[in-house]
């Protein structure tokens, strides 16, 4: 039977008797390497190198009894010039990470309550990075690009998303609506006037209007808040 080896963060995927060790997995006849390494608990989309014998192979390589497996993760993406930003498609239990990744001004929805094929289908159709801590979800065919998200919290997952894509560079923060992900523009005090409290409409000297939903936003203490993590990442 095939024999197989996860390198790096793919070991955390397996079941724990499986880790850190060569081990041998009975596979179903005609299987690809997709379908093995997706059996075992690793999506697709978590992979960015089939190794066996020494010779790099596709998902799609029909498996032998006598293969040897060696699976490396997904490098961090390297942002080519001219490349257009990332957009995403977050899970509907991803919520905050959606939001600070449009505060970072990243196109990002967020999906609904929709089924797995459905969502795979909107990732593909709209040329979006799935992001999503189901792996049943990230291992359906559709799914071009994604990932499987580790960190638990909002912060942490923003900070492994923005390393993992490198991010940093293309950020343009405070462009983008947090509520809806339509772009801001600029807007002056009158404008805004009958859409914030008194106070902040005599104290604050610049404001940015969302093109669709047209929510307000102004420098108070959350923007500070925020302007700190964006400085942080």
């Amino acid at each position: 039977m095939p024999r197989f080896r996860f390198h790096a963060e793919l070991d955390d995927l397996l079941r724990p008797e499986l880790r850190g060790r060569v081990f041998d997995h009975r596979c179903a006849e005609s299987a690809t390497a997709k379908h093995a390494i997706e059996a075992l608990g690793v999506p697709h989309t978590e992979v960015g190198l089939v190794v066996i014998d020494g010779r790099s192979v596709g998902l799609d390589h029909l498996l032998r009894d006598a293969d040897s497996l060696d699976v490396y993760p997904a490098a961090p993406h390297e942002a080519v010039a001219g490349e257009p930003p990332p957009r995403f498609l977050a899970d509907a239990h991803l919520g905050g990470l959606a939001r600070r990744l449009r505060l970072l001004g990243f196109d990002t929805e967020l999906a609904g309550d929709a089924s797995d094929r459905t969502l795979a289908g909107v990732a593909d159709g709209d040329a979006r990075i799935l992001l999503s801590r189901d792996r049943e979800l990230l291992k359906h065919r559709r799914v071009v690009r994604g990932r499987y998200v580790r960190a638990l919290d909002t912060d942490g997952q923003l900070r492994e998303v923005v390393r993992h894509f490198t991010l940093r560079g293309r950020m343009r923060p405070f462009t983008r609506c947090l509520e809806c992900n339509a772009p801001l523009r600029q807007a002056d005090r009158r404008e805004v006037a009958d859409r914030v409290p008194p106070r902040i409409a005599a104290g604050q000297q610049a404001f940015t209007l969302c093109t669709g939903c047209r929510r307000v936003y102004w420098q108070g203490s959350h923007w500070q808040r925020l302007r700190a993590l964006v400085d942080s990442l």
